[in-house]
Parts: C-alpha cells; sequence; structure tokens
C-alpha cells in the first residue's frame, strides 16, 4: 500500500513536466495580421507629432554628446592599440 501511494507521488512529481495537450484553436490569418499590424502603425502615426524647435535642439544636442563620447573612447583605444603595437610599453 504505501509503495502505490509513493508510486502515485513520483507520477505526479513529472506529471508537473509533461507537456499538455492544447485545444485546437485556430491560427489568425495573414489577412488579420496585416490588419492589425497596420492599425497598430496608424495609431502610432496619428499620436506622433512634429517637435518644436526647443525640443528638437535638446534631441540634437543629447545625440551630437553621445557621439562625441564614443568617438573618444574608439579613439582613446585606437592610441591604446598604437602605442602597444609599436612595443613602447614592452
Amino acid at each position: 500500500m504505501n509503495e502505490v501511494n509513493e508510486e502515485k507521488k513520483e507520477e505526479k512529481k513529472f506529471s508537473l513536466f509533461k507537456k499538455k495537450p492544447q485545444a485546437n484553436v485556430d491560427k489568425p490569418s495573414l489577412g488579420n495580421k496585416l490588419k492589425s499590424k497596420i492599425l497598430g502603425y496608424r495609431r502610432v502615426l496619428e499620436v506622433a507629432r512634429k517637435p518644436d524647435k526647443e525640443e528638437f535642439t535638446a534631441s540634437a544636442k543629447i545625440t551630437a554628446l553621445g557621439m562625441g563620447v564614443l568617438g573618444l573612447i574608439g579613439f582613446v583605444i585606437y592610441l591604446v592599440y598604437i602605442f602597444i603595437g609599436h612595443g613602447v610599453f614592452s
């Protein structure tokens, strides 16, 4: 009797990992997917607006600062490569 209970416990433990059969759900058609995508894009375009001059200049400054920082990092890496490559530190 005790062995039967242990077997049932083991069965329950591993049944959690078994794949359960899914209901036969129809997949949305290509037309419905396309329509929902187009409606999503349309919604974004309706909400979007042209930035005013102040907002545009702030975005441009931040972008320029980011590009400058990345350029500086690249230049420092280049200098380190040049010094190590020519044996200055060795």
